[in-house]
């Protein structure tokens, strides 16, 4: 049931309030009990959704807490394959801060499973979240069990994002690791075999089948050289 507060300075010329729960209403300020809105942001990489990450434990996972906490989700944003190393290119991760810049749908808080999905570079984090703040939104890291409401809340976030970013810093180490390890030993380090291969457990051999075409072009390319000598 909405009780009324009124307000005998602004009388009926009562400033519009962005993002909340208020109506204007004769003169007089009523407030609502509603359900705090909130989106829900989840990303994947390639090698965190083969870690059991995916999309859909990320997004059942905050579904779950937002039934549990009485929340009602806005809308849903989902960058699929994307680093979390900045958000150039993470076309929702943007459109989301543009929607809470908008005040699109009062939201109050955005849901990430952990901080890490939110994003791995510590100034695009604090940044981003400064910017949902400015908007009264705050972030809930659930399986981090941390929320930027909360006095502590921004303390742990900047210093988990200092660590995502490190973590970050040490998969890249550890992938060129592997790519150079590989090439030493001879192995293909990903992507399609070039014309005149094929992959074999994960090496480099012939195709038999296209040896003749191989030749041809280094043919026709000695011709072209010799011509252009002459």
């Amino acid at each position: 049931m909405p009780y009324p507060v009124k307000n005998p300075f602004l009388n009926f010329h009562l400033k519009e309030l962005c993002c909340n729960c208020q109506q204007k209403f004769g003169g007089v300020l009523f407030y609502e009990d509603k359900k705090a809105k909130c989106y829900i942001y989840t990303r994947v990489s390639t090698a965190i959704q083969v870690d059991g990450y995916s999309l859909d434990a990320q997004k059942e996972k905050l579904r779950r807490y937002a039934e549990y906490q009485e929340m009602e989700i806005a809308h849903e944003y989902s960058d699929e394959g994307f680093s979390g190393k900045n958000i150039q290119g993470r076309r929702e991760f943007q459109q989301m801060l543009y929607d809470i810049e908008d005040c699109k749908d009062e939201v109050k808080y955005v849901l990430v499973f952990k901080l890490s999905r939110f994003g791995r570079n510590a100034a695009d984090i604090l940044n981003s979240l400064q910017l949902m703040q400015d908007y009264g939104v705050n972030l809930i890291c659930v399986e981090d069990g941390i929320d930027s409401s909360k006095e502590a809340g921004k303390l742990l976030i900047s210093i988990l994002a200092a660590v995502a970013e490190m973590e970050r810093e040490n998969i890249r180490v550890q992938t060129m690791a592997g790519r150079e390890q590989k090439a030493r030993e001879g192995k293909w380090n990903g992507g399609f075999a070039p014309y005149g291969y094929k992959l074999e457990n994960g090496e480099l051999v012939i195709a038999e089948d296209e040896v003749d075409i191989i030749k041809m072009i280094y043919d026709l390319l000695i011709c072209v050289q010799i011509v252009k000598i002459i």
